[in-house]
């Protein structure tokens, strides 16, 4: 009898969900504000007690530190799921990037230069700011604030000594804007990525701008046109839908046009688009903004510098596939 006992406790303690022995009786979270580094995201723990600061690729995770699930991160037990901590791993292989010379793994973060914070999601590198570089609003104890490049420091500080403050000159030379066109969509079906070059900043700076594109989804919507008929005016979403990023949707309903395919062996894609600002909003209530391409019309031609992915079989698509990215 004590030996069927002693089976029976053991049996219940093992196939109950294991967090659930680590999840305090009562929820007691920081009165602050949680407050995480560029790049990290803020998820509520298993216990559903609090926000928390989400583990990235490679680091420890447990119950109370759960991985970033935007970025594919999964706590991995290996093969004792009793354990209390894991490693954070990625919960598919997923596309690597190429940045700088250097291959980064699905969801691995890393620094590019001293000013951003990277992260490798399914091919594309997403690169948030570590400085803010917004003049503040003048006040009593700041009155003329200014930034000023301090010798040693990555980012500008806000100086608001008065003594030093001066007027913009009168005669400021104009900045004369030059601006490249922007790239090809690093995916030919679903979610990827373009960039430009421009000066177009109040410093006159050259710098590298992104936006999210969708050229056409990978299932539906890839009606071939007639022979010797060009691939315009763009395919409709036959309703509105809302954009998404990861697990974040945007805030507004949109109807985006897409590329329909060529029968003739040439590429069809985005022959005029325009850049609107999208807004989106993840499930912990976390707001960001994406610049993000729509297109207005497209075209059929021998410019095929990607795959046209929703003509070929499934196991064709982008396969092992890098996409390089340069400062």
């Amino acid at each position: 009898c004590l030996l069927s006992f002693y089976l029976l406790y053991t049996l219940h303690f093992h196939f109950l969900p294991w967090y659930l022995h680590y999840c305090p009786a009562v929820c007691d979270c920081p009165a602050e504000p949680l407050i995480c580094p560029p790049g990290v995201s803020a998820v509520p723990d298993r216990c559903g007690c609090c926000k928390v600061c989400a583990a990235q690729l490679n680091q420890d995770c447990s119950p109370t530190r759960p991985c970033d699930h935007h970025k594919g991160l999964e706590c991995n037990y290996g093969n004792d799921v009793t354990m209390a901590w894991g490693v954070c791993r990625a919960r598919s292989e997923g596309r690597t990037c190429e940045y700088s010379g250097r291959i980064y793994q699905n969801g691995e973060s890393f620094r590019a230069g001293c000013k951003h914070q990277c992260t490798c999601i399914d091919g594309a590198v997403g690169c948030a700011p570590l400085c803010d570089n917004k003049l503040p609003p003048a006040s009593p104890s700041c009155p003329y604030p200014r930034l000023v490049r301090i010798p040693g420091q990555c980012c500008f500080s806000v100086d608001c000594n008065k003594g030093t403050w001066r007027l913009p000159p009168t005669h400021k030379k104009k900045c004369q804007v030059q601006t490249t066109d922007w790239s090809q969509c690093s995916r030919s079906c679903g979610l990827g990525v373009s960039s430009r070059i421009t000066n177009k900043n109040p410093q006159c700076k050259l710098e590298r701008e992104t936006r999210i594109c969708t050229v056409r989804p990978c299932v539906g919507l890839a009606v071939p046109a007639k022979r010797g008929k060009k691939c315009s005016p763009a395919q409709k979403a036959p309703e509105p839908v809302r954009l998404s990023y990861g697990e974040c949707l945007s805030v507004r309903l949109y109807r985006p046009n897409y590329c329909g395919v060529c029968t003739d062996g040439r590429c069809c894609s985005p022959r005029r688009t325009r850049t609107v600002p999208v807004t989106f909003v993840c499930p912990e209530g976390e707001r960001f903004q994406r610049s993000a391409m729509f297109i207005q019309s497209c075209k059929c031609s021998d410019d095929c510098g990607h795959l046209n992915e929703v003509a070929l079989p499934p196991q064709h698509w982008m396969y092992g596939d890098t996409h390089k990215f340069m400062d």
